[in-house]
């Protein structure tokens, strides 16, 4: 993952009056977190307008998935082209806290010329109906997962919290998890965020390691609140990944506005 900081905008690549009259959407970032952005199709160059703001992406296997960090400053913008010719423009901004750290960009949200009249070809109206089969494919798929028998591998407890992870199902190009959360405190958990990260190196040494993060599809019946007392399975749907010798597995379970985290470190 090479990182692009600071570029000058290209006129080739982008012509002013595509993005005048459209409302971009703010992206917020910070240096202790990392945002994904997830596009339909693989990311082929980024630009942002200023070094206060980083945005990566995989330049050696073309890939859908873009990390972004920032520090404090003023109000920048990212511009992304995908192999496919589409334009996508973002205004980004410094947030100390962050409330969201996923981000699925549709090609409707592609920059569009105002000169031109607004429509929706016949391969995007296919692939939001593919989209749409997809998850009732995964919610049926997810749903016969809970209804049925299964061994949890993975458990770990800590204040007051427990997870259980069963083994992985890959079915066609997704994989399926289903977790198991175990309220034990007297105090209600209020669930912030369920990551799947892909680790590469050691914190020990912070040149070398990096976090990536692989972000979900699909998630069936995964609470916002679970109870004191209270046990909760769902099911959380990712693409089809692999890992190299190198690399390892790490869950974390983060508390909303609390400290009661948990982190879970596979092979």
């Amino acid at each position: 993952m090479k990182k692009i900081t600071l570029f000058s905008v290209l006129f080739a690549l982008l012509s002013p009056t595509i993005v005048l009259g459209q409302v971009l959407d703010t992206l917020y970032a910070n240096a202790h977190q990392v945002v994904s952005l997830s596009f339909e199709s693989p990311i082929q160059k980024g630009i942002i307008g200023s070094a206060d703001f980083a945005f990566s992406f995989n330049q050696e296997t073309a890939e859908t998935l873009g990390l972004l960090q920032g520090q404090a400053g003023r109000e920048s913008n990212l511009l992304v082209r995908t192999v496919d010719g589409k334009l996508y423009g973002f205004v980004l901004a410094y947030r100390e806290d962050l409330d969201r750290l996923h981000h699925f960009i549709p090609v409707l949200q592609q920059l569009k010329d105002p000169h031109q009249k607004e429509a929706i070809n016949q391969k995007e109206t296919d692939s939001i109906a593919t989209t749409t089969r997809s998850k009732n494919n995964y919610a049926e798929n997810c749903q016969k997962l809970l209804e049925g028998n299964r061994s949890f591998h993975h458990i770990k407890g800590q204040k007051g919290l427990r997870i259980r992870i069963a083994e992985s199902l890959y079915f066609e190009n997704s994989v399926y998890i289903v977790y198991e959360l175990h309220n034990r405190s007297a105090i209600p958990y209020e669930l912030g965020q369920l990551q799947l990260l892909k680790v590469l190196g050691t914190q020990k040494r912070k040149a070398s390691y990096q976090e990536l993060p692989i972000v979900p599809l699909y998630t069936h019946h995964q609470p916002k609140v679970i109870g004191s007392g209270v046990t909760h399975h769902f099911v959380v749907v990712y693409p089809k990944f692999t890992l190299n010798k190198e690399e390892r597995l790490q869950f974390k379970v983060l508390e909303t506005n609390g400290s009661r985290n948990l982190t879970v470190r596979l092979r």
